[in-house]
């Protein structure tokens, strides 16, 4: 072999070295999953990228990738080496399936519950969880965090003291909020909550407020029968505020004021989980320290 040939070859062999240096790649479709992950990987290697548009509803994920978003999604995952996706809580997540179509090796990271079972997932009621956002409880999310940042530091070993120290950052953001947010309801005399929405028991259990039961109406539809029942079951139960994750009709929050409770709405998809949280609670102390 002469030294040309030689050199050739020592190229070539050295080809998946170079493409290794530039760093793994790994594909998120939710906000709670990526703004995670972005926390847990900022000054790493690993590059992050959506595999749908921010402001896609969850719900309509698969009949995206189905259809208009199938060829960018393919495009991603041939080079992708991992997805993060939440399939333990919410069967119908489309991101592994479709992204493995493409590539068999893609590897699945499930932030709610390792695939392995290497440390335990998070605290929830039933097999599918994801309608009820148990991230929005404190104590979930931190655990949440914990399970991204096992599986991604053995996804890039290499950066396994960034994702540490990222991780350790988190959760002291997390144990400060529990504590400020606990000393600061230890003073409120009314913590009866009732909830409007599906989406915030696990905040309001989270912050181990009294939640009041009150049946919702199918499809959100509300007559006047059930607009006074709300009203009613306010009053009965002393209920200081009703939460909801969307502004809800007049009707409805004139039969929360004539409940004589107070009505706060939570932003329930905010693009950073961990700063979105702070903002619900600070709300919710608030709101409630105003009685």
């Amino acid at each position: 072999m002469n030294l040309k040939h030689l050199t050739l070859a020592l190229a070539l062999a050295g080809l998946p070295n170079f493409a290794h240096a530039a760093g793994s790649e790994v594909l998120t479709t939710l906000p709670v999953t990526h703004s995670l992950a972005g926390a847990l990987l900022e000054g790493t290697s690993v590059q992050l990228k959506r595999a749908a548009p921010a402001n896609l509803p969850a719900t309509r994920q698969p009949s995206y990738f189905g259809g208009r978003g199938g060829a960018s999604l393919h495009k991603a995952a041939q080079q992708a080496d991992a997805v993060i996706g939440l399939r333990s809580i919410w069967r119908d997540d489309p991101l592994y399936p479709m992204a493995r179509r493409s590539n068999i090796r893609i590897v699945e990271i499930d932030a709610a519950r390792p695939v392995d079972g290497a440390l335990p997932g998070i605290a929830v009621k039933g097999d599918d969880a994801f309608a009820s956002y148990p991230w929005l409880n404190p104590t979930n999310l931190g655990r949440m965090a914990d399970v991204l940042a096992n599986d991604l530091e053995r996804l890039s070993p290499g950066d396994k003291d960034k994702i540490q120290a990222n991780l350790a950052g988190l959760k002291r953001q997390l144990l400060a909020l529990a504590a400020e947010s606990q000393a600061r309801l230890a003073e409120v005399d009314n913590l009866s909550v009732v909830c409007l929405s599906e989406r915030l028991g696990y905040l309001a259990s989270g912050l181990n407020l009294d939640v009041m039961e009150q049946p919702l109406p199918a499809g959100d539809q509300w007559d006047a029968a059930t607009l006074q029942a709300l009203t009613d079951n306010l009053k009965a139960q002393d209920v200081a505020l009703v939460l909801h994750h969307r502004q809800p009709e007049p009707t409805v929050a004139a039969a929360v004021a004539a409940g004589g409770a107070r009505l706060l709405v939570i932003d329930s998809d905010p693009e950073d989980a961990v700063e979105g949280l702070k903002t619900s609670v600070e709300q919710v102390g608030a709101a409630l320290d105003q009685g």
